[in-house]
């Protein structure tokens, strides 16, 4: 009997990206395992849902009550009838193999969750080539991970029995459900997490300064309240980590200062600026959430 793959798409205020996301969901290979294709639309005040609604094939749900990604992608779960859950993005394309690559993995008992890689559409302007360029969302780099290997939920496939063996994703968390999710479900599987480099998806990064900065200083704060979370088990920050980066970004600075008073090639000012910024941004989101949640290490 073939498997069923149950796509979930949490949306907010997405009526730039939306129609993009799920014209590639409905242009997937005529190879996918049978699937179902659901949006959940968390509380837009834009033309989201109305957008969604001109597809008939695909299923519009809402959630209201708690806002977040994380509820909304709980709540498209909770309707989904597949034995696999696939996770992407409203501002995501996916490719037309991504499903018939992606779900591969599951078929080995001791695989409990699989990514795929995540790359940048074609950048619109210097911000999205910078983006580009520094892979900003690189699923190698969430499976190296330290501590434990996490996949991102821009591109994301688990079985539909492990995901709510765990009750979900932790709507309390404000940052880091991704991290969360996987590590609880490799505790509770003792499974392990694989990579399928061709299961793509195109990510619509960021093309603002404000944009930029504010994506960078959102990842960075997920280690706080990881922190807080997880407690004694997550290895502590050291003192020369957080002495480094702030050495990093002085030196990210001066060189951008330099930059900006000499004759230097507009690139190659445009990306002083953006390396720090995305620093800063970064030391920003780290010094905010652990003063928000007393993990004062994690600055």
């Amino acid at each position: 009997m073939s498997i069923a793959v149950s796509v979930v798409v949490p949306a907010y205020n997405a009526s730039r990206t939306i129609e993009g996301c799920v014209q590639s969901l409905l242009r997937l290979s005529a190879q996918s395992p049978p699937h179902e294709i659901i949006v959940v639309d968390n509380g837009s005040d834009d033309s989201t849902a109305e957008i969604v609604r001109n597809y008939p094939r695909i299923t519009l749900m809402e959630e209201r009550a708690v806002r977040g990604p994380s509820a909304a992608r709980n709540a498209g779960a909770r309707a989904a009838t597949g034995d696999i859950l696939a996770f992407t993005d409203a501002d995501c394309v996916v490719t037309p193999d991504w499903l018939v690559l992606g779900v591969v993995p599951l078929a080995d008992l001791g695989v409990c969750g699989v990514a795929g890689l995540i790359k940048g559409v074609e950048p619109k302007n210097e911000i999205q080539e910078w983006m580009n360029s520094r892979n900003i969302l690189d699923a190698r780099a969430a499976l190296a991970n330290a501590f434990r290997p996490y996949v991102q939920t821009a591109n994301a496939f688990f079985r539909r029995t492990d995901f709510w063996k765990v009750n979900g994703f932790d709507v309390s968390l404000l940052c880091g459900e991704d991290c969360d999710l996987s590590w609880r479900i490799i505790e509770a599987t003792g499974g392990r997490l694989a990579l399928v480099t061709d299961a793509l998806v195109y990510h619509d990064h960021r093309s603002s300064v404000r944009g930029l900065f504010r994506q960078s200083s959102k990842n960075a704060r997920a280690a706080a309240y990881l922190a807080e979370k997880w407690g004694g088990v997550l290895p502590a920050k050291h003192w020369k980590t957080s002495v480094w980066e702030v050495l990093d970004l002085t030196r990210c600075g001066a060189h951008y200062a330099g930059v900006s008073i000499t004759v230097k090639p507009r690139s190659e000012r445009i990306n002083a600026k953006l390396d720090f910024l995305h620093r800063l941004g970064r030391k920003h989101g780290m010094i905010a959430s652990a003063w928000r949640t007393g993990q004062y290490s994690r600055w």
